[in-house]
């Protein structure tokens, strides 16, 4: 297949090919099974003008950060089971990436682990491409110095329990709805959150995020561990519709298990964007867990948008995006950054891995973010 080579200076090491067995598609599928949740809905946005498509959702009791960290043993981490990237179905209709905007672009700015805001990625627009499948991309490990340093320490694992097991998605830290000041929101997939596979309703009971993980070394996690202290927002479409045009969530988490700082003070966050082009240029990452991968790496993917789901309907009325992207289950909820650089901080979230279709391994699908996506990030709020 075509690929692009990644021509940033501080690119790393490992770089991967595409194997024969992500054409398997046993490597995806449903990944929760059925089961009664521990926690309750409480929808209580806190404002009136909060937007009745997001759910805001707590724990009836939030859960003790200490239990939460003594269930998450070394022995569980590793067992965790990859959530797999959802299967859409078997062939998709692709057509080219130049939907319109639904409406005025929004954008904002990543910052720093200091606490000041990070500069503010450029607007440029990119002329979208039309790409045949396998759509063009470049696929690689960076070098573990890199993964511990920012803009790259804002990605992690998410851990959590769902029904009594244990599953592993990714996630990163992005702009609060808390302020600068309590930087302690991640963002994920919407099935890294609340499992609707049977149409039940099932959220996580327990989770910590850890930012920079390496599963190769026996200090995993260089910021600590960020328990999740029971708040949520995700949507209407996702939680009582499984639609895949909305399959997104935020999680807000405590401070770190070994310094007692915030998410924001120890790594930084990731900007956000909304209603922009469908076409643009990406740098996604994931920690992919299921075969050929191991969970142990933090996975970065570059590409560029290669089509829209034409074959897919929900509540979101611009179609979904997909790039060149050959990650496997584990990396649901990784980021995709729009207008990502070392020199200019982490870029704006502007997608996430989401779902694949058992034709096309190669590819990765998002939900296109848009003004609905920024509520959620702020928690019902139109803006935050």
């Amino acid at each position: 297949m075509t690929s692009r080579t990644h021509k940033h200076s501080l690119s790393g090491v490992a770089r991967w090919t595409i194997p024969a067995a992500l054409c398997s598609v046993g490597m995806m599928g449903a990944w929760l099974a059925p089961g009664a949740s521990a926690m309750a809905s409480t929808p209580t946005a806190g404002s009136p003008a909060a937007s009745p498509a997001v759910v805001i959702h707590s724990a009836v009791k939030a859960p003790s950060a200490k239990a939460v960290l003594a269930y998450w043993t070394p022995a569980r981490l590793r067992a965790a089971k990859p959530a797999s990237v959802i299967v859409a179905g078997t062939k998709p209709k692709a057509i080219p990436a130049t939907g319109k905007q639904p409406g005025k672009p929004g954008q904002v700015a990543g910052g720093l682990p200091s606490g000041h805001a990070a500069v503010t990625p450029s607007t440029k627009a990119i002329s979208p491409q039309a790409f045949p499948y396998p759509y063009p991309y470049d696929s690689f490990t960076p070098s573990w110095a890199l993964w511990r340093t920012y803009p790259y320490e804002v990605n992690g694992k998410l851990f959590f329990t769902n029904n009594g097991s244990g599953f592993v998605c990714s996630a990163t830290a992005v702009a609060s709805a808390s302020g600068t000041k309590n930087e302690n929101e991640i963002w994920t997939a919407g099935h890294c959150l609340v499992n609707t596979e049977a149409n039940n309703q099932v959220y996580d009971s327990s989770a910590i995020f850890i930012p920079a993980y390496n599963g190769n070394l026996a200090n995993f996690d260089p910021f600590g561990e960020f328990v999740w202290n029971g708040g949520s927002a995700t949507n209407t479409a996702w939680l009582h519709n499984r639609d895949l045009t909305e399959d997104e969530a935020a999680m807000t988490v405590g401070t770190s298990s070994t310094t007692g700082r915030t998410l924001g003070q120890a790594v930084g966050w990731d900007g956000f964007a909304w209603n922009q082009q469908p076409g643009e240029q990406f740098v996604a990452f994931g920690y992919p867990a299921a075969s050929p991968y191991n969970g142990n790496n933090l996975i970065e993917d570059i590409a560029a948008t290669g089509a829209q789901d034409g074959g897919i309907s929900g509540a979101n009325a611009t179609k979904p995006i997909a790039i060149g992207n050959p990650m496997t289950g584990g990396s649901s909820g990784g980021a995709w950054n729009i207008r990502w650089g070392t020199s200019g901080g982490p870029g704006m979230i502007n997608g996430h891995n989401d779902y694949k279709y058992s034709s096309q391994p190669l590819a990765m699908y998002s939900p296109y973010q848009n003004t609905l996506s920024n509520q959620v990030r702020c928690f019902g709020a139109a803006s935050c």
